[in-house]
């Protein structure tokens, strides 16, 4: 009678552990769901979408400058196209202001400075229009001093050269 008796209480019992089991899976689910919003509360909020315009403008301001230093140095290359052995400019650059640099070779004549300086603006003005431009005259000590100072207004097209003193 002893395996009957088990037998009964086995068949009893079995009833309860599913219920128990699926009571335990429910449990384990519903305490899974609460932690999974409760954590959505502490996210950080989904970032803000830029005012309309800014990022075209951002944009545009990148290609601006893209396009901006691809000038500069298509007109690097005209300066060292027209003057290959550094007779008169030996060395040329620009700066994040747009300003060009110039370092005069040693036998450039300091009354012929602002004509050079005219020139290189009307140059620039041509790879760069509707800008007021810089130029910077330097000679070539190390380190370089500034001799002069060549200005365009690109409203007015007036050209002034100003020796430094």
């Amino acid at each position: 009678m002893l395996s009957d008796e088990c037998y009964s209480l086995h068949a009893i019992c079995k009833p309860w552990s599913a219920a128990c089991f699926s009571l335990r899976s429910s449990v384990v689910l519903c305490c899974c769901a609460i932690w999974i919003g409760l954590s959505a509360c502490d996210a950080a909020p989904p970032p803000a979408s830029p005012p309309s315009g800014v990022f075209e403008q951002r944009v545009a301001t990148q290609l601006d400058q893209g396009d901006l230093k691809q000038r500069q140095i298509v007109f690097l290359k005209q300066i060292r196209k027209a003057d290959p052995e550094h007779r008169t400019i030996e060395r040329a650059l620009f700066n994040e202001q747009n300003d060009l640099g110039l370092i005069l070779n040693r036998s450039v004549e300091l009354d012929k400075i602002p004509a050079l300086m005219r020139t290189m603006l009307a140059q620039m003005a041509h790879a760069f229009p509707g800008q007021d431009l810089t130029i910077l005259a330097y000679t070539p000590s190390n380190p370089p001093r500034k001799i002069g100072t060549a200005r365009l207004n690109a409203r007015t097209r007036d050209m002034t050269y100003t020796p430094e003193r």
